[in-house]
């Protein structure tokens, strides 16, 4: 029975461990299957978020792809626009130019013979020659307009001619010599030697128009004492030309543009139309060949154009071409670029007007209208100007808004702001009718705006007008006319600025060494020009500006002022005075007391005791 029971009790054990493994293994795989499941959960949520995101970043790149074919066609609009702007511009100025070319031609003329005649004034002249020039730069101007009209649309042609290359260059070197010396610079040709020919076919008339564009350029950009050297070189394929110059050179932000129409690489202080060098490469490339430049800002440019050597039989050569005088004929060279001498002298009684212009034929211009009545000091850009302004202590400014290095509008803020030259009026000269720029004059200090072209009267009629005007403000320098006496000649000054005012601050630092030396006879204008940190001539100019008032004369009716305070103030003799307010002698004293007051120390004593 216990053994039945025993049997009976494993055999339960045997089934339960039984039991328990089938139990353990279903546990197990119930865990692997709740794993199994979370990872294909979480695969299937990496999976739902990949797509989503997938769609997101699909649809961000079709509004992106969106947004750059709209970027696309506004870009494409604006291009078309600016293409059809830049065609009416070409439209316009080709219709001008056309209409201009009549009027032009019956002024050019006249303008010649007048230049050409003998019985001319030297103002008449130099007048005469600045017309005659400028005249030759607006008809080249008017036949580049159209000749890039003729480009554009594809109606420029080329007549080719068997020419030496050799000997054109050299001929259109020659005419180019005399402007190169006038102006301190140095021009050199490297080339085959004279007896040597480099035979091809070109459009003489345009490759010399080229020439002449380039070389006029380095000209113009040169300065005195630098050099410009054209090198001509060529083999069987290409033939080869530079003109490199030691000038102020191109930009990098501007190198890659100055071939583009219109385009101008001193968009603030342009000296061009922006046409010259692209019809230059017009020119080039109807021949087949290119145009490049290589440069560093202030360490010269150097321009290489390059043409394929071609020929043709003199029996063919083509002869259309419109007959045109040469452009760089030795009479055009001159005539363009060479500077006009003035004849004009110094006259140490006028007003001095100061002519601040980067345009030499504009300075040149006014000296000839103004040197009639006024000493005529130019210079060529604002920095020169503050100098010559604070060197000379000029009664008039005539100030270009335009120019390089400094332009008007800082120049006329520094000489209102400098103590030596705040006095001095300053009128703009602008050829921009805008009221902003106005604005930005008047703020800098500016006293009067004038508009270019201008007429020569309203140009007199300013300046005068701005002269009397400073001459009427002198009088607020001076106080009333001294009491009990008669009636002098100019007042006694006194100023009456405001307080700040430079002029002001001036003046009572004058006022202050006087005043510390009023006793000293030996007292000299040098001296206090000296301790005011003056020249003697800057000096005399600002003191008279101020009060009309030579020094000397200035001392001596403060002293005399000085005076006749003591006098009715004070029971000092008359010598005690004499000696007190820096006269060497008391007669000296009586003297010019009685020539400013019309009485006596003497008779001011014997007034005041009764």
């Amino acid at each position: 029975m216990l053994k039945e029971e025993t049997r009976k009790i494993e055999l339960l054990k045997t089934r339960i461990d039984l039991f328990q493994a089938e139990y353990s293994a279903q546990k197990s795989l119930l865990y692997a299957g709740i794993a199994i499941i979370l990872l294909l959960c979480g695969v299937g949520f990496l999976l739902l978020r990949a797509w989503w995101q997938h769609s997101r970043h699909q649809k961000e790149l079709m509004q992106q792809n969106r947004l750059l074919e709209e970027e696309r066609d506004k870009q494409k609009r604006l291009n078309e626009q600016l293409e059809n702007a830049t065609q009416s511009k070409l439209m316009f100025f080709t219709n001008v130019s056309h209409d201009l070319r009549t009027p032009l031609t019956l002024i050019s003329e006249p303008v010649a013979q007048l230049a050409a005649a003998d019985n001319l004034t030297p103002q008449q002249h130099t007048l005469m020659k600045i017309a005659e020039k400028n005249v030759r730069i607006l008809r080249r101007l008017i036949d580049q307009i159209l000749d890039f009209r003729k480009y554009e649309n594809g109606k420029l042609e080329v007549h080719r001619s068997e020419v030496d290359f050799n000997q054109c260059i050299r001929e259109w070197m020659e005419s180019f010599h005399a402007v190169a010396c006038k102006r301190g610079i140095k021009l050199e040709l490297e080339a085959p030697a004279a007896g040597q020919s480099l035979p091809l076919a070109v459009d003489v008339e345009k490759i010399e128009r080229v020439f002449f564009n380039l070389l006029s350029n380095a000209l113009k950009y040169t300065p005195r004492n630098g050099s410009i050297t054209v090198r001509c070189r060529c083999d069987a394929r290409q033939l080869t030309f530079e003109v490199a110059d030691t000038g102020e050179g191109i930009s990098e932000h501007d190198i890659g543009n100055i071939f583009d129409r219109f385009y101008q690489a001193d968009r603030i202080h342009p000296r061009g139309s922006g046409i010259g060098l692209s019809l230059a490469k017009a020119f080039v490339e109807l021949h087949g060949g290119t145009i490049s430049v290589e440069s560093q800002l202030h360490k010269g440019a150097r321009f290489t154009v390059t043409l394929p050597v071609r020929h043709v039989a003199p029996a063919t050569t083509e002869t259309g071409a419109e007959d045109v005088d040469s452009a760089t004929g030795q009479h055009n060279v001159e005539a363009e670029l060479e500077t006009i001498d003035d004849h004009t002298s110094f006259d140490a009684d006028k007003p001095i007007i100061l002519v601040i212009d980067d345009n030499r034929d504009i300075r040149l211009l006014i000296k000839e209208l103004m040197s009639a009545d006024y000493n005529i000091l130019t210079a060529s850009n604002g920095r020169e100007g503050v100098r010559l302004a604070a060197r000379y202590v000029p009664d008039l400014v005539i100030c270009d808004v335009m120019m390089p290095v400094m332009d008007g509008l800082e120049c006329c803020r520094r000489i209102k702001n400098e103590l030596l030259t705040s006095h001095i009026p300053v009128l703009m000269l602008t050829a921009c009718s805008m009221d902003e720029q106005r604005a930005q004059g008047y703020d800098s200090g500016a006293d009067g705006y004038l508009s270019k072209p201008f007429s020569s009267a309203v140009l007199k009629s300013r300046c005068a007008s701005l002269i009397a005007n400073r001459k009427r403000i002198r009088e607020l320098w001076s106080s009333s006319l001294p009491a009990g006496g008669r009636k002098q000649e100019r007042p006694t000054p006194g100023p009456n600025a405001p307080a700040g005012d430079p002029d002001n601050e001036f003046y009572n630092r004058f006022l202050a060494l006087f005043q510390e030396e009023m006793g000293n006879a030996n007292l000299s204008i040098d001296s206090i020009a000296a301790r005011m940190g003056l020249e003697r001539s800057q000096f005399y100019r600002k003191i008279k500006s101020l009060t009309n008032y030579a020094p000397v004369e200035l001392i001596r009716l403060l002293r005399l002022q000085r005076g006749r305070t003591l006098l009715t103030t004070t029971d000092k003799s008359i010598s005690e005075i004499a000696y007190e307010t820096g006269f060497s002698a008391p007669s000296y004293f009586t003297k010019c007391y009685r020539d400013v007051y019309g009485e006596t120390p003497t008779d001011v004593r014997n007034r005041v005791a009764k």
